[in-house]
């Protein structure tokens, strides 16, 4: 997924908005319908890599798209819901266990994004601020690297990145901390489960509302409470609690709550950061190397349990 952001948001600032969607969407339909005929799991892992490649275009070209398109009092708005999208699409993803028999059959549904991309080729019309960019600017000669825009390309990279290992970070070794604070592993079960429901209902809730805030209180200050928030929250989680008791649950809330509204804020917020002629591969960038980088940094953690003493100390500190 981290490789289509990259390489379609180069794309985009090439051929158009809408092109680039219509490539990165065919791509995800026709490699997840493929995978029903896969006879062996190299095969299997190919296919859906190059599905992914597709999934991390349509995340970074849907959000170049409408922030170019959308008025700006509503933009917000609009790309906050878009950011809440992916968590709803990994519920329902999931649910997908209880519709389908076979593993088989579920890959049927890359019909869907196909016909998709037809419509969005027939339907949607391109970013007249990016055909516009593309007549005034030399934009094939101009780099996310020059001068003029390396520093907000380092800043935004940084940014997204620390928000997103900590982000997973705690994602995928919660469960585990929980683990250490029951005697009881049937306890232990239950707990794990409604802790990891409410980091995605938090998620998804907060998404929802980051446009609403942002429009209330201006993109930097919603930015800068809400990592004073996620300071606050995981200090609350991890460092105060070393037995189970259902404050857990609140700030457990609290702080998905938290991150949310900050990845809604950043999808508006990191294409701001570039003019519009590089503006997708910028965006790309600074959003891909992030998952790029989270993906390896949240195993780390691990060897951090050793160093500060336990895994709920390694996980205040991974933030």
């Amino acid at each position: 997924m981290g490789w289509g952001g990259l390489g379609f948001g180069l794309i985009a600032d090439r051929v158009g908005r809408v092109r680039a969607l219509t490539l990165a969407t065919a791509l995800v339909g026709g490699f997840t319908l493929l995978s029903v005929w896969a006879t062996s799991w190299p095969m299997l892992a190919g296919f859906r890599f190059m599905a992914g490649m597709g999934v991390g275009g349509v995340l970074v070209v849907t959000t170049i798209y409408l922030s170019e398109i959308w008025p700006e009092q509503g933009r917000p708005v609009v790309l906050g819901l878009l950011a809440m999208s992916f968590p709803v699409g990994i519920v329902l993803a999931g649910s997908l266990n209880l519709l389908f028999a076979q593993w088989r059959q579920a890959f049927w549904l890359g019909a869907v994004p196909l016909v998709m991309a037809l419509l969005v080729m027939k339907l949607l019309p391109e970013s007249a601020r990016w055909k516009n960019a593309r007549q005034t600017t030399a934009s094939d000669r101009q780099s996310l690297w020059q001068p003029q825009y390396r520093i907000n390309v380092i800043q935004g990279s940084i940014i997204f990145s620390a928000v997103l290992i900590g982000l997973w970070a705690v994602f995928s070794w919660t469960p585990s901390w929980i683990q250490t604070l029951f005697t009881s592993d049937v306890d232990a079960r239950q707990a794990r489960g409604l802790t990891m429901m409410l980091f995605g209902m938090g998620g998804i809730l907060g998404g929802a509302l980051s446009g609403f805030i942002v429009n209330r209180f201006g993109m930097r200050r919603t930015l800068l409470c809400t990592f004073a928030s996620c300071l606050l929250a995981c200090w609350l989680l991890f460092g105060t609690n070393r037995t189970f008791s259902p404050i857990i649950y609140a700030e457990t809330a609290l702080l998905s709550l938290c991150f949310g509204i900050s990845q809604g804020t950043l999808s508006s917020f990191i294409p701001l950061l570039f003019p519009i002629s590089i503006r997708a591969t910028a965006s790309g960038f600074c959003f891909n190397i992030g998952r790029i980088l989270t993906a390896t940094g949240v195993f780390f953690v691990g060897s951090l349990v050793a160093v500060f003493g336990g895994l709920g100390n390694a996980l205040l500190f991974s933030h």
